[in-house]
């Protein structure tokens, strides 16, 4: 039955029922479009009044949505996104004067080594009117890149992704020993037959599980590595104050202080896996958004000032 405009659905409340249906809380989705609790659980009222279902039941600690609820629910995140898209797109011409909100999902090793251009070059040069966030990449930030929870990741490529996300290769990572000055390692010419005889480390890639793990497996007894850490600060400090031998790439190699190493030798290079790369990831449907193009040109810009400033110190081998 058609219904006069004063009594259709307030499209707002599609908002309010997104978020409900992302986080299964009434209170987690209050906090993410910053309104009252009550505000909430009267649209849901509301919601349930105009389609004649629960819509939500809890069971548990969280809210499970009714076949109803999945029909409305389903692709509704990507719908307000394309609008949000469509209306907002042009006031990006500028980026000194973007006063959005920017969430940058990180892994551990990128954090370590660029956080100073995300905090400098981004927020005070670049974006000083933004709101920035940055959180650590773990299993869920896919799910949240889709959520809408984070804009932008920042992650080593390949890596299995969902199809509603995109990709973006940035620079390229090339694997790298690091060692201590004067490591005895050096009277060998650095020859691989002399690398298994010292205690091995190795750098641990979210997601890029094989970085390491293919020399152990295809190389056995050749490779073991004794230590493991997503942290280069963790493998730099025990490179420097013992014997041992890290395998790490170029990124996580521009940390290194002086008295580290940085070696490149041929007969690793041709052991590990190729064409991987220091990556971007974000929602398929952004791509021609001008926000995520500039992004992605100014991380790749800092990411590539750290590998040039690291390549002369480069020992190839």
């Amino acid at each position: 039955m058609y219904r006069k405009y004063n009594q259709q659905l307030n499209l707002n409340y599609l908002r309010t029922f997104n978020a409900i249906y992302i986080h299964r809380s009434t209170k987690k989705a209050a906090n993410t479009l910053g309104i009252t609790q009550s505000a909430v659980s009267q649209t849901l009222a509301k919601l349930r009044e105009f389609t004649n279902d629960k819509l939500f039941y809890l069971s548990g600690n969280e809210l499970h949505a009714t076949h109803r609820a999945d029909e409305i629910g389903h692709g509704l995140n990507e719908h307000i996104e394309l609008l949000d898209n469509r209306l907002s797109s042009h006031i990006f011409a500028e980026p000194h004067q973007f006063d959005g909100e920017l969430t940058i999902a990180v892994s551990s090793v990128f954090l370590e080594a660029i956080a100073t251009e995300l905090t400098s070059s981004v927020v005070f040069d670049m974006f000083p009117n933004a709101k920035l966030n940055i959180t650590t990449w773990n299993d869920k930030t896919f799910e949240a890149i889709q959520n809408g929870e984070v804009h932008i990741g920042l992650n080593f490529y390949p890596i299995e992704t969902p199809k509603s996300i995109r990709s973006v290769a940035l620079t390229t990572s090339e694997p790298i020993v690091i060692a201590r000055n004067n490591h005895p390692w050096e009277a060998s010419g650095f020859t691989q037959s002399e690398f298994s005889t010292y205690p091995t480390g190795g750098i641990l890639v979210p997601g890029l599980t094989d970085f390491n793990a293919i020399l152990e497996r295809q190389y056995p007894g050749k490779f073991d590595f004794q230590y493991r850490s997503a942290s280069m600060s963790v493998l730099s400090c025990l490179a420097e104050h013992s014997d041992i031998l890290a395998v790490t790439e170029t990124l996580a190699a521009s940390m290194c202080s002086e008295s580290i190493q940085c070696l490149k030798p041929r007969w690793l290079s041709k052991l590990l896996p190729e064409n991987i790369s220091h990556a971007m990831y974000y929602l398929e449907r952004n791509h021609n958004h001008p926000l995520y193009q500039y992004s992605s040109e100014l991380i790749k810009k800092s990411i590539q000032h750290k590998l040039d400033e690291l390549a002369p110190n480069i020992i190839q081998c």
